[in-house]
């Protein structure tokens, strides 16, 4: 059954929920995680949360809601009414037709991965299931089975060794912050500036840093720059016009700099070149020359080459070597696309029998 019928690749992040069909180069479905939720007494007919493009047309009050946080499901019940949405409207799939693959943080428990399982056997009835470690899949998408992936999302960040596939847990870093921290930290910078805008408008500065932001390669020349060369206008959805300045690149140094955004977490640097000096002599040395750069975060203008740069710097003598694939914004999924589509990873696939059998610790035997 499995192997007549595409099976469905979901990776649900802080951000973004990823989904489409094994063997796509890119996701079919690529929908926000934030959902809106009525607000006050839902009538009896009324669903709990809207996807996509449904509250406009309705006159309920709502609230947004995101039911994903620094990369963990806190919603169980909102994730599945979004997935609802995207099976029917999006890619108009029959979830009890097709095996799905979805992708987990690496440092997740079991009770997690398990609560995936039930979501996907019990919620949506699907006939098979395979549970992937978010890191192993952006490897895959680099065409690795080694290396240090260095992944930095919407709502967290991590530094995971990888060797021949298996994940070192005890030397893999995590971090709390990722791009929507650094679209609050612009958002603070330019409030600064005599701005005045709000939580509200989140997704309006998330655009502005896509289009304007970059990561400086020499801070203190940026800094030097006249004004005018520094800034740029943006024009926002009301039609006004508002001019970013150095905030263009002082707010991507969050990333570098985690105390900028009152965190006393290791900045995405330092977590890779602590977990590096944790390796032992023989793993270091195929970590150094395969960084993998993963996750929307990394894909800012300037950001990969500054890392290199900063990686150079730190380690003159490691030849540390860090790869920034242009697809990989969408690294967990292409992975997850790929492994998927394999012949050989045909047998790894859980059944909803097995699971029904022997229960969730069916799940442990072929997925990790």
């Amino acid at each position: 059954a499995v192997r007549e019928t595409k099976a469905v690749v979901i990776d649900i992040g802080t951000g973004y929920f990823k989904c489409g069909f094994a063997g796509d180069p890119w996701p079919s479905c690529i929908v926000s995680s934030t959902a809106p939720k009525p607000t006050g007494k839902a009538g009896s007919n009324q669903k709990e949360t809207f996807v996509g493009k449904e509250p406009q047309n309705n006159n309920v009050p709502i609230t947004l809601i995101n039911p994903v946080r620094h990369g963990l499901v806190v919603d169980w019940n909102c994730v599945h009414d979004s997935l609802e949405w995207i099976f029917q409207t999006d890619m108009r799939i029959q979830p009890e037709d097709h095996a799905v693959l979805v992708s987990v943080p690496p440092l997740c428990s079991t009770a997690y991965k398990e609560r995936y399982a039930e979501m996907m056997f019990e919620g949506f009835h699907m006939p098979a299931i395979h549970i992937a470690y978010q890191s192993h899949l952006s490897m895959y998408s680099y065409g690795k089975t080694s290396g240090l992936v260095v992944e930095s999302g919407h709502g967290a960040s991590h530094v995971v060794p990888i060797y021949e596939g298996y994940i070192f847990r005890g030397i893999t870093g995590r971090a709390d912050y990722g791009g929507l921290d650094i679209t609050r930290y612009l958002m603070k910078l330019l409030n600064e500036s005599g701005n005045v805008f709000t939580e509200h408008q989140l997704n309006i500065m998330q655009a502005l840093k896509e289009k304007c932001c970059y990561t400086s390669l020499d801070l203190t020349q940026d800094l030097s720059l006249p004004v005018q060369e520094q800034q740029m206008d943006y024009e926002l959805p009301d039609g006004r016009l508002v001019t970013v300045g150095k905030e263009r690149f002082l707010s991507a140094e969050a990333l570098f700099r985690p105390a900028l955004l009152g965190s006393q977490q290791p900045g995405l640097l330092q977590m890779t070149l602590a977990c590096l000096k944790k390796c032992d002599a023989e793993v270091r040395k195929k970590m150094a020359r395969n960084i993998m750069l993963c996750g929307g975060s990394t894909v800012m203008e300037g950001f990969a080459d500054r890392f290199q740069m900063e990686l150079a710097r730190m380690c003159p003598r490691d030849n540390l070597i860090a790869a920034a694939s242009p697809q990989r914004k969408s690294s967990v999924w292409i992975g997850g696309s790929i492994l998927a589509s394999l012949h050989a990873f045909q047998d790894l696939w859980v059944y909803r029998s097995e699971y029904e059998e022997h229960g969730p610790a069916c799940l442990f035997k072929k997925c990790f």
